[in-house]
């Protein structure tokens, strides 16, 4: 009776604060002209009008008999039914037709930056995949056409003889040839690859979300072609499931958000999108064992943005490398989170800087930025080196025997594997 009595309670607080109900008074006694009075039987069909089915008339009848004080005036009916309340009190309203309404709405609108992409390459059979337009130049040409920057994998592209863009209007698939297709680079480490094309056909673009800002269980919503262009533009739905996982596959060796959108063969170098249409990842790949349902992984939309500036820029990218070593899974430190140094490289970055075995890296930011970046674990530190670029001066935040420092500002160096290629001139 008492689970009832504050089912009542909290209804009759909210109705009574949103209905603005007025208390007839019914009796045979005048009330005083600052009084209103509540009688027994408006409280009862009060309470019938707002509980539900579930609470019987008998119920209702002896909630007000046994529980609320006879003759209670407006005002004290409240302070009653707010002593009986829990300190802190909300109400939500959910609305999921206006939820599903912008769904549709961002869905329709992010779908139009995606496309087709077509490897052709009459040696291996070529192949098919997905790409996303995020950055245009309008008449960028004679004749007014556009030139449109896409990003996609490197293994979609990767030995084409030619590229062919594919894009659908008005429930047709259309082809933009070889001709109009210009492959800037790529790179096999992050898996990203750069190309343009020049059109007349004016196409969406979308911009990047910041993938540090990215949480479990967040929205993503994946778009690509799947199994081919007959399935061209598919829309999946998931969440985010881990946001630092570090991958080692063949050339692949970088970190990636894992999420639960269906992708199949196809879906590669398609958008991850956030709730708001903005890129958090692009489709890389997919578990692929019978054991397995639904583990895919996504480039971040960060290490996406770098990659892609400096394919475009050079056409080939050199990573940064801080030059300590750490263990991916287990802390060797006596520090809950961070990036525990196990060695340091010497003459690199973080020797440097002044770092040696046993310090834990908490903190990553770029010189003249106001705060650090939290760092939780190794994966996320390889992240952060990623996204930055060969000369950037770094300062990093660290913990030492219990106290928390700061390094001077240090270089990044070129990564030992990395080179530029060698030019002819």
């Amino acid at each position: 009776m008492k689970r009832v009595l504050m089912i009542v309670t909290f209804i009759l607080i909210f109705g009574l604060s949103a209905c603005d109900i007025d208390f007839d008074i019914d009796s045979g006694t005048e009330p005083p002209e600052t009084a209103d009075y509540v009688t027994h039987a408006e409280l009862e069909d009060l309470i019938a009008a707002l509980v539900t089915a579930s609470v019987i008339e008998s119920e209702i009848i002896n909630i007000v008999q046994q529980y609320v004080p006879h003759d209670l005036t407006t005002l004290e009916l409240m302070q009653l039914i707010e002593s009986l309340l829990p300190e802190d009190r909300h109400t939500t309203t959910y609305d999921l037709e206006g939820f599903q309404a912008s769904v549709v709405q961002m869905l329709e609108d992010s779908a139009q930056s995606v496309i087709g992409i077509r490897n052709i390459n009459p040696d291996n059979g070529g192949g098919i995949g997905s790409g996303v337009i995020y950055k245009a130049e309008m008449s960028a040409f004679e004749g007014g056409e556009n030139l449109y920057y896409v990003v996609t994998n490197h293994h979609v592209v990767d030995g084409h003889q030619q590229l062919e863009i594919v894009f659908e209007k008005n429930g047709i698939l259309n082809d933009i040839l070889n001709h109009k297709i210009e492959f800037l680079g790529s790179d096999a480490t992050t898996d990203i690859a750069v190309l343009t094309f020049r059109t007349t056909e004016v196409f969406q673009t979308v911009a990047f979300a910041d993938s540090y800002e990215v949480s479990i269980g967040q929205f993503v919503f994946a778009i690509g072609n799947p199994l081919g262009f007959q399935y061209y533009g598919s829309a999946t739905m998931g969440i985010i499931s881990g946001t630092a996982r570090f991958l080692t596959v063949d050339d692949f060796n970088a970190t990636v958000l894992q999420h639960d959108a269906s992708i199949s063969p196809g879906n590669s170098g398609g958008a991850l999108f956030n709730i708001n249409g903005e890129i958090v990842g692009i489709n890389h790949m997919k578990l692929d064992q019978a054991q397995a349902a639904n583990i895919g992984f996504a480039v971040p939309s960060n290490t996406v943005k770098r990659i892609a500036q400096d394919l475009e820029d050079y056409g080939y990218i050199v990573r940064p490398y801080l030059g300590i070593v750490s263990n991916v899974f287990y802390s060797g430190c006596d520090y809950p989170s961070g990036a525990c140094i196990q060695d340091v490289d010497g003459g690199g970055a973080a020797d440097n800087a002044g770092l040696i075995p046993g310090d834990t890296i908490i903190g990553y930011k770029h010189e003249g930025d106001e705060s650090f970046i939290e760092v939780r674990n190794f994966n996320e530190l390889r992240e952060m080196i990623l996204n930055s670029r060969v000369d950037d001066v770094i300062v990093l935040q660290y913990v030492r025997n219990g106290e928390i420092f700061e390094t001077p500002p240090t270089t990044l160096n070129p990564h030992p594997d990395d080179q530029a290629p060698e030019t002819n001139e």
